[in-house]
């Protein structure tokens, strides 16, 4: 059939899974096939990602395609604004509108097509009902169950069946009224909902930056440029040299202190290390809240605005934000904190920009060994343990100028794992939070349950090691018997399916076979069996009980 001869069966609104979409193509694909050859499907709305975890490597139009290219008639009206499609509706020859959504809203699909001649099939959902009924629309109405296809299948078919139709609508005069009733409505609604609302206040607290700079200096004056042109203004800006050995460094460094004459800059002759400057910055500064970082970082001009607008806007006396990387690497570092286990596992994100409230490093001052660079980290943690409020900005809200010689985001040294440790130990218990102990004791739990499940998985192996051997003999008399058919009595219907029931069942206990394995190999690889294995041997060169 040509097109002009199909029946338009219109799917209107955005193309996603909350507006039906799903459903819609399922009843679709239901009709009997005399139907769908006399239909031509419009979708009418905007293609986007779909979010199911089955269907989010798809966006609706290859959702589409994959689900009803072969066999019905199809376009997709995607461009078209609000006007355009309900014109590009009201000149289709009767067309059949299906509205889909399941959720409960006030629809303005509903507001729109209930205005038009047009049969409606229309999910009975809330607002669905009270809309149409709002605009006087009684007549072409399809009431089906919502998210049931085979509910929308069957008045799609009624709907089909009774085409073509021209349903009764308000007059002109009225729905104009109804239309300017509505908008006078929600301008007053939207009037109340601004009575008495105070826009938040600007935050006014002062940011101490510091940067620490240590043979860095050619990445200075593009790191303090980047602060001047900073929206956010309160800003206190502390330029420390610790005691850099490169001269061309120590020169440039020099330098910017005559380009930026409203920062101070200190020059130390002995090296310090970041944690002992850090925290000597928290002694001679003033800010509220405290930023330090290196001048391989670039800061955006909002950075310090949207920093601090959320650390107070939210009550946090920790924000991060993903970390862009440049130079040697070209990627976006996400913050990757959560429980206490996972934190100890190392700093698998660099944190070089952290804004942390004063309150909190007087609580948690910085560790001052030289050979630590993860302080952040430390810090991060215990407000972790303690249950302190972290907000994550979740884009990126500065540069990283990462050079191949110091790459970011490498494993944690073992010191620096040990610093950790001790860094927790000095946080009474008291002051822990209950789920982070929780999580803790579940994960060492997890470890000490370990040997009883290798030693499970070793008792399933051997047992299905014993059934397969089994299986194997099975199988061979069975081909034996199949093989000597011509001089012994023929094999059985019983024991062709009995020998495709045992094949079934060894590929079965193969894989069960080879999953045992992988997964004691995995244990026993894992550093805690090594460790184990070695506190054995030291118990046994001491003379020590074995038992655990």
């Amino acid at each position: 059939m040509k097109k002009k001869d199909l029946i338009s069966l219109v799917f209107f609104g955005r193309l996603e899974e909350r507006k039906g979409l799903c459903t819609f193509i399922s009843a679709v694909k239901l009709l009997p096939v005399e139907w769908q050859k006399k239909i031509h499907i419009i979708f009418m709305g905007k293609v986007v990602p779909l979010y199911s975890a089955e269907l989010k490597h798809l966006n609706s139009e290859q959702y589409i395609q994959q689900e009803l290219d072969d066999h019905i008639n199809y376009e997709i009206i995607s461009n078209f604004y609000s006007q355009q499609a309900i014109e590009y509706i009201r000149e289709l020859n009767h067309a059949i509108v299906c509205l889909t959504s399941p959720q409960e809203n006030f629809p303005n699909t509903a507001l729109e097509m209930g205005q038009l001649p047009v049969s409606l099939v229309v999910s009975d959902t809330g607002g669905f009902r009270e809309t149409l009924q709002l605009v006087q629309r009684t007549e072409g109405l399809y009431w089906f169950k919502p998210k049931d296809a085979d509910s929308l299948t069957e008045k799609i078919e009624e709907a089909l069946t009774d085409y073509p139709q021209t349903p009764k609508v308000a007059d002109k005069n009225t729905l104009e009224n109804i239309n300017q009733q509505l908008l006078q409505e929600k301008i007053a609604y939207i009037e109340k909902a601004f009575e008495g609302f105070n826009a938040p206040q600007k935050p006014k607290n002062k940011v101490t930056l510091g940067i620490i700079c240590q043979n860095q200096g050619k990445y200075l004056v593009d790191c303090l440029s980047s602060i001047e042109t900073q929206t956010y203004d309160n800003l206190e800006v502390i330029v420390i040299d610790d005691n850099s050995q490169n001269s061309e460094s120590k020169d440039l460094f020099f330098h910017a202190q005559s380009l930026f004459p409203n920062f101070k800059f200190i020059s130390l002759e002995k090296t310090k290390g970041i944690g002992a400057i850090n925290n000597h910055l928290l002694e001679i500064s003033e800010g509220d809240f405290f930023l330090s970082f290196n001048p391989q970082v670039i800061l955006f001009p909002q950075t310090i605005e949207k920093f601090i607008e959320t650390a107070v806007n939210a009550n946090a006396v920790i924000v991060t934000s993903a970390q862009k990387e440049t130079g040697a690497v070209d990627r976006i570092v996400s913050y990757s904190g959560g429980t206490l286990p996972t934190m100890m596992k190392g700093n698998a994100y660099g944190g070089e920009c952290c804004l942390f409230s004063r309150q909190l490093l007087k609580k948690f001052p910085y560790t001052e060994d030289k050979d630590i660079d993860s302080q952040n980290w430390e810090i991060i943690t215990a407000a972790v343990v303690t249950g302190e409020n972290i907000v994550y900005y979740p884009y990126p809200l500065y540069e990283y100028f990462v050079t191949a010689e110091y790459p970011l985001n490498q494993e944690m040294s073992a010191k620096a794992k040990y610093s950790l440790r001790q860094f927790l130990a000095k946080i009474p218990p008291e002051k822990w939070n209950k789920r982070q102990i929780y999580m803790l004791m579940t994960a060492v739990q997890q470890l000490q349950d370990l040997p009883s499940q290798m030693n499970n998985l070793r008792w399933q192996l051997q047992k299905t090691t014993e059934q397969l051997h089994k299986c194997e003999n099975h199988v061979y008399q069975l081909e034996n018997n199949s093989a000597e058919e011509n001089t012994m009595i023929q094999v059985s219907y019983f024991d062709e399916v009995q020998y495709g029931e045992i094949k079934n069942e060894m590929r079965q206990m193969e894989n069960q076979l080879r999953e045992a394995n992988e997964r004691i190999a995995a244990m026993e690889s894992s550093k805690f069996w090594s460790l184990r294995q070695k506190w054995f041997k030291v118990k046994k060169t001491f003379g020590l009980s074995a038992e655990e």
